[in-house]
């Protein structure tokens, strides 16, 4: 037994001795004679889908240098130069293909991977803009699209977008992407459209349905159609089910009004409860929501709540807002106090409205039959815009209501200093005419 052992070991010491150390790098055993490129070249390829980079890019470079005009070695090559990280060579490679052959899509396609991977967004587009005449098809239109987003062509991506969503629709990513371009281009209803199919893709994040939110909104869709639904222990601002919860209907336990999931409240609020309660841009968008949809009340809360978190870049925009959410419960003092703050801000932006401003206050006590206050609100107007002739017809009218007919007298005439050809010039002339050297209780 220890015999035949000892001539089993010598055997195998012998065909150790035989048996060269190129077997691996393609070398037939025994013979050391060089395989084919072709068996180099399935070697290579058994070895790269094993992971055994190293080991391919040497048996593939030597099957593509035995056949240097074979693409599928060349490009097999690149791809394993690329799975081990050496992708300047790869590139190299496949640039040799694409110069022997232009046509060759694949090596095209990936290329333009390598390039998109290194954010060279240029060269994506130089490389598969020339295979788009040879083959239309999802890859080359994917790669192209994300390259002219991020170029800033945003047409460009559009139209690339488009075409891989034609050739492949169930691409959630595309679909959004393609949302984000209609949303910047102020297209909403395809924006929504576009958001909406990711989701359905079962592509969701905060960001998403921010987005979503901000395209219902623009669409003016805010809360959507209303209805009352029955959730136990709810609270309003909350999502229950497909449904925001907006407010508790009085004398109904449990019940409460409850926008849909397609409206903009819906989709903000999911984005507020996944992630995005940080971010005071989200609020703003909550409490503006509820501004346009005439919930006066809850947005002021809103903006107060969110005042001192305001980036200074947006504190214009929003002091403007929070003014009208003051005006519309009323609070006129605070309203034009808010406006004057946006107004301190960017004067340019907002300046304009101030005489509106006043003219609207003005109008509310005319409404409420205070016409003290009604004229103190007009002449306020007309300090801020003293050129425009109907802000004077409007406060010579008022003070012909308060029978003060000398001032009324006063602005007419600057109606018609203002404007000589007025429409009501006539009439204008006979009213000033009628109260000339009148006492001041009016004719007798």
């Amino acid at each position: 037994m220890a015999t035949q052992t000892k001539t089993i070991l010598a055997l195998a010491v012998l065909l150790a001795a035989t048996w060269p150390a190129g077997r691996l790098a393609g070398l037939d055993p025994v013979t050391t004679k060089p395989s084919s490129a072709e068996q180099l070249f399935r070697d290579g390829q058994d070895a790269m889908l094993k992971g055994r980079y190293d080991q391919a890019i040497d048996l593939l470079a030597r099957a593509t240098q035995r056949a240097p005009g074979t693409i599928g070695y060349r490009l097999n090559l690149a791809r394993a130069l690329s799975y081990a990280g050496r992708e300047d060579e790869a590139v190299r490679h496949l640039e040799t293909i694409r110069q022997a052959d232009s046509e060759h899509v694949e090596a095209g396609q990936f290329l333009g991977r390598i390039y998109a991977k290194r954010k060279d967004h240029k060269n994506v587009v130089k490389v598969l803009e020339a295979l788009l005449k040879y083959r239309h098809d999802y890859t080359s239109y994917h790669l192209l699209a994300e390259a002219h987003f991020s170029l800033g062509a945003h047409d460009n991506a559009r139209t690339c977008y488009e075409k891989a969503i034609e050739l492949n629709p169930a691409s959630a990513v595309d679909h959004y992407q393609l949302g984000n371009i209609y949303l910047a281009k102020g297209f909403y209803a395809l924006a929504a459209r576009s958001y909406e199919r990711a989701l359905a893709l079962k592509l969701d994040s905060p960001v998403l349905r921010y987005k979503l939110a901000s395209a219902h909104f623009n669409l003016r869709n805010y809360f959507g159609q209303v209805r009352q639904v029955t959730v136990k222990s709810g609270r309003p601002g909350t999502i229950s089910g497909g449904a925001y919860l907006i407010e508790a209907v009085p004398g109904r336990p449990d019940t409460f009004l409850a926008a849909p999931s397609s409206s903009a409240i819906y989709h903000l609020a999911r984005a507020l409860a996944d992630g995005l309660a940080d971010r005071p841009d989200i609020h703003f968008l909550r409490a503006n929501i509820y501004l346009n949809a005439r919930r006066y009340r809850q947005a002021h809360e809103m903006f107060g709540a969110i005042e001192k978190k305001m980036p200074a870049e947006d504190k214009a925009l929003f002091y403007y807002y929070y003014s009208e959410s003051a005006f519309g419960i009323g609070r006129h003092a605070e309203y034009l106090a808010l406006l004057k703050k946006a107004i301190e801000l960017n004067e340019k932006a907002y300046g304009a409205t101030l005489m509106e401003a006043y003219l609207r206050v003005a109008d509310q006590h005319n409404q409420a039959g205070d016409l003290d206050k009604y004229i103190e609100y007009l002449t306020k107007a007309v300090e801020v815009s003293p050129r425009t002739a109907g802000l004077h017809l409007k406060l010579g009218d008022a003070y012909e209501e308060a029978r003060k007919h000398d001032q009324a007298a006063v602005q007419w005439r600057m109606v018609l200093d203002l404007e000589p050809d007025h429409p009501r010039r006539m009439e204008l002339l006979n009213r000033i005419d009628k109260y000339a050297g009148a006492p001041a209780g009016g004719p007798q």
